[in-house]
């Protein structure tokens, strides 16, 4: 017998095919009933874990229907679930269903959550070995991975010097671009350092620690010290300089028991406390804000001095780097402090030039043990640069710094 079927027939299976045969729910499921919503907060945020260790999460997703909801991982490799707990295996996108079967005169429902397991990051350690003369000694690359992983080293700038390995060639006078990189894995993120090495008559570029000395209409800085309590005072010193900030003068007038008044710290690099006051140094760990010092070699600064201080002869002044390492030191919060001595030569402005590496000495370790210069040059920021008299003249000791503060 042959059937045909008609126009009306073929809507009318259309139709019922739509309402799940339009037949009732019966509780057991399927696509029958009222449309319900389900409730699933995003779950993500947690890092993977190193194995051995498993980080998990706990899912709480809600029906309105008010069923009971089952969970389910579309990315078993990534991560996987056993009832509400999610097992994160690996960094990557983790897919996770929650499910609601209807019934009750509910439809079925579906959530789905899609989100990123972060891999933990790793340091890798890439000092800039400073400017080379060029010539054909090749030039050896050391870096080290937190992980324990193998760095390799390219460079960006291959008309200047080529890698091989972890020797440099350098062949022309420029900067030597090279980046050292740890890959990633399954756990841990891909992480890379990149440094310029100066060659030959090339330098490293200028890096401005401050561009003047206005901020937010006041100086940059906290005046006068009592080596009491670490206050920051200005009771006997009297700052001054035009509404352009192109130029600071610090004149200070200090009493006998305190002659360590003629001392002014300057914040740079984004160090800026509440209500854009200067903040010093975090008291709570290592201050990461600042200047970073990559092949720079030298501070740069213009300074003055008063012509009745400079007829002493013992004009000196200390200048001081306060960098972002921190630790404590006999119950108080210390950084490490680089310090270096310059005696000018003129009481009038005169650009002085310090360098980092042959002048300045570790003057506040903190404590610590075992420091080098260059590494914690490279390691830490500059948060502040502190000046001060060696010997304060007690009439008048008056410092005016002018234009910019750089490191090149």
């Amino acid at each position: 017998m042959r059937f045909q079927l008609t126009a009306v027939g073929l809507a009318c299976a259309t139709l019922l095919a739509g309402c799940g045969g339009g037949g009732s729910d019966s509780g057991s499921g399927g696509g029958g009933g009222m449309a319900q919503s389900i409730s699933f907060p995003f779950p993500g945020g947690q890092s993977v874990a190193i194995p051995p260790d498993v980080a998990t999460i706990t899912l709480s997703a809600t029906a309105s229907s008010g069923g009971p909801l089952t969970y389910e991982s579309t990315t078993p490799s990534v991560c996987t679930v056993s009832g509400a707990t999610v097992s994160l295996l690996k960094g990557g996108e983790c897919s996770i269903n929650a499910n609601q079967a209807g019934g009750n005169g509910y439809a079925a429902a579906t959530q789905r959550q899609l989100f990123v397991i972060p891999k933990q990051p790793q340091l890798v350690t890439f000092r800039n070995p400073g400017a080379q003369p060029l010539d054909s000694t090749p030039l050896a690359l050391a870096a080290t991975a937190s992980t324990g992983k193998s760095v390799a080293f390219t460079t960006s700038t291959p008309t200047v010097c080529t890698v091989s390995g972890t020797s440099v060639s350098k062949l022309a006078n420029g900067l030597c671009t090279v980046k050292a990189t740890a890959d990633g894995d399954d756990f841990y993120a891909a992480q890379s350092v990149e440094k310029n090495i100066p060659i030959g008559t090339a330098k490293a570029p200028e890096l401005t620690f401050l561009s003047d000395f206005k901020f937010f209409g006041v100086f940059p800085l906290l005046f006068g010290h009592s080596p009491s309590d670490n206050d920051w005072w200005c009771a006997d010193c009297a700052p001054s300089g035009p509404d352009d900030g192109s130029s600071f003068t610090f004149t200070s007038t200090p009493p006998d028991w305190a002659p360590d008044h003629a001392t002014f710290t300057l914040y740079g690099g984004g160090m800026k406390g509440a209500n854009g006051a200067a903040s010093l140094p975090s008291t709570t760990g290592n201050e990461w804000r600042g200047t970073r010092i990559d092949a720079q070699a030298a501070l740069k600064f213009n300074l003055a001095q008063n012509a009745e201080w400079f007829a002493t002869g013992k004009n000196g002044v200390n200048v001081e780097l306060l960098l972002g390492h921190f630790n404590m030191k006999d119950g108080k919060a210390c950084n490490v402090t680089l310090k270096a001595t310059v005696t000018p030569t003129v009481a009038a402005a005169t650009n002085y030039s310090i360098g980092l590496m042959d002048q300045f000495a570790i003057s506040e370790s903190c404590g610590l043990t075992g420091l080098v210069l260059w590494n914690e040059l490279q390691d830490y920021a500059i948060n502040a640069i502190r000046f001060s008299a060696v010997t304060p003249y007690a009439q008048k000791t008056q410092y005016t710094l002018t234009g910019p503060i750089t490191f090149q």
